[in-house]
């Protein structure tokens, strides 16, 4: 037949084009559901930094909590305006290839159209049955013959089902023209709201600048609140110091076992345990987020002064329950003047200590599960913040608690 194995062929390809086009477009969907859930959680985590800031502005002074909280949320709305950014740029890939797409339809449709004009051009021309029976008795042979009918046969198969593709082609133009409208008017949506968010953001960067120069007049203040800070962190570190070493004697007297605690075999199976899960472990705490870093860094309003931090701090919602963060034996409850109560958890050769609490619901040598709630937070209304201060040791070596977290 004329002709019909080019068309079969233009047809072919193009089908091989869509297949290509549509896997390429379903993972660029998968990317831009990926962007979309990260940009929930932003929306989610300013949300729940203004529910925590609520509780500072009953408080009409300004303090580091505000700041603080005024930074995360910054932090935040920065993370949003980045995840819509990403989202704009996959939607003007989408268009691009919507748009690819659309001129590959109307260049095959032609195509298609020109060569259905054609059969029906031929059809007409032949459409006398007794031209078609002429053709067929003029063959040399039998077997020419039969195939002249069934070329017949297939030349208007072909036909009916060019007609059919036109149909569906042109249907599929029109989903992809929608698909293009729909998504300039999403590309719209987006620019609108990163408009706002960054609107947003400056006003948020002012405050945050305002809390910076009222905190700065207060500096004498604040230098006398590091100081009491500072004298209560030595105080907790040489009191876990004192027992982690009381712990290892203990455990030598007894020979209970092997290594530096002379773990007994339960001992080693909770510590090798531990050990395994690096970076799975829960979080102390059911909400809330890093306040402040393990380590030595700049204080937020004090020039040329560093802080040290022996753990991480973990601001939460007012009156939060506090969680052990994995199986272990309670070793010390210490009323400490500045962190309230401090729970000490063995586990094997690791130690997790939790300081600021109140109301604590376990008692000395108990066996404790993971998640399982060990007491309270502290919440202090005259600043409007409630913040648990978290540590971990193996042995006498401090470990960065972040890294062993997962991720909340």
């Amino acid at each position: 037949m004329p002709g019909f194995g080019r068309r079969f062929l233009i047809a072919f390809s193009f089908a091989f084009y869509l297949l290509f086009i549509s896997g390429f477009i379903g993972s660029a969907q998968t990317n831009l559901s990926a962007l979309r859930k990260q940009k929930a959680q932003n929306e989610k985590d300013i949300a729940y930094t203004n529910s925590l800031l609520k509780n500072t502005l009953k408080n009409h002074e300004f303090n580091l909590s505000r700041l603080i909280l005024l930074k995360q949320k910054i932090k935040s709305r920065e993370g949003l305006i980045n995840s819509i950014e990403r989202e704009i740029a996959a939607v003007d890939s989408r268009i691009l290839n919507t748009r690819k797409e659309i001129s590959s339809h109307e260049a095959y449709l032609a195509k298609l159209k020109k060569h259905y004009a054609k059969c029906i051009y031929y059809a007409n021309k032949h459409r006398n049955s007794y031209e078609k029976l002429m053709f067929i008795f003029s063959s040399k042979d039998f077997n020419q013959a039969y195939r002249r009918l069934k070329y017949l046969q297939q030349y208007s198969n072909f036909t009916t089902l060019q007609g059919k593709e036109i149909i569906a082609t042109r249907d599929s133009l029109n989903g992809k023209l929608k698909l293009l409208n729909n998504s300039r008017q999403e590309k719209k949506d987006l620019l609108s709201q990163k408009t706002e968010e960054t609107l947003q953001l400056s006003q948020e960067k002012n405050q945050h600048t305002k809390v910076i120069t009222q905190l700065q007049k207060k500096e004498r203040k604040l230098r006398k609140e590091l100081a009491n800070q500072q004298k209560v962190a030595k105080r907790l570190q040489k009191s876990i110091q004192k027992i982690i070493k009381r712990e290892a004697e203990l455990a030598a007297k007894k020979k209970a076992g092997s290594g530096k605690f002379s773990l007994t075999p339960e001992e080693k199976l909770v510590s090798d345990s531990f050990g395994k899960n690096k970076g799975t472990l829960p979080w102390p705490t059911r909400t809330g987020f890093i306040s402040e870093y393990f380590g030595e860094h700049p204080h937020p309003i004090l020039k040329h002064v560093k802080v040290r931090n022996d753990g991480i701090n973990i601001t939460t919602e007012p009156h939060s329950a506090c969680l052990s963060v994995f199986q272990g034996t309670v070793t010390h409850i210490l009323p400490m003047p500045g962190l309230n109560t401090v729970v000490i958890i063995r586990h094997g050769e690791f130690f997790s200590v939790y300081s600021n609490l109140t109301a604590v619901t376990i008692k000395k040598g108990e066996q404790v599960a993971a998640k399982q709630k060990i007491g309270t937070v502290y919440t202090n209304n005259s600043k409007g913040e409630t913040v648990l201060k978290f540590q971990l040791w193996k042995g006498s070596t401090k470990l960065n608690p972040a890294k062993w977290l997962t991720h909340n």
